[in-house]
């Protein structure tokens, strides 16, 4: 729902309408209402991913196509940076 009126507010600035509609307090309180309503999960808390945890995995790539390289690479240099 927050995409969609940022994707409104965009459009509205793109032509030059005022927007103070979107600063409405009531705005908020309704997106939150409906957030309680559809009962959305609440955020899982993940732990940062460690250098033990990116060693595991550089050991499982495998290093034949492109894409498994890149990632190779990248969690080579990830590990290297912790």
């Amino acid at each position: 729902m927050k995409v969609y009126l940022c994707g409104l507010k965009s459009y509205q600035l793109d032509l030059s309408i005022e927007c103070n509609a979107f600063r409405d307090a009531r705005v908020e309180q309704t997106l939150q209402g409906i957030k309680v309503d559809h009962n959305e999960p609440a955020c899982r808390y993940r732990t940062p991913l460690g250098r033990p945890y990116l060693l595991l995995m550089l050991g499982r790539l495998g290093s034949t196509t492109y894409d498994e390289i890149v990632t190779r690479t990248t969690f080579t240099s990830a590990s290297e940076a912790s």
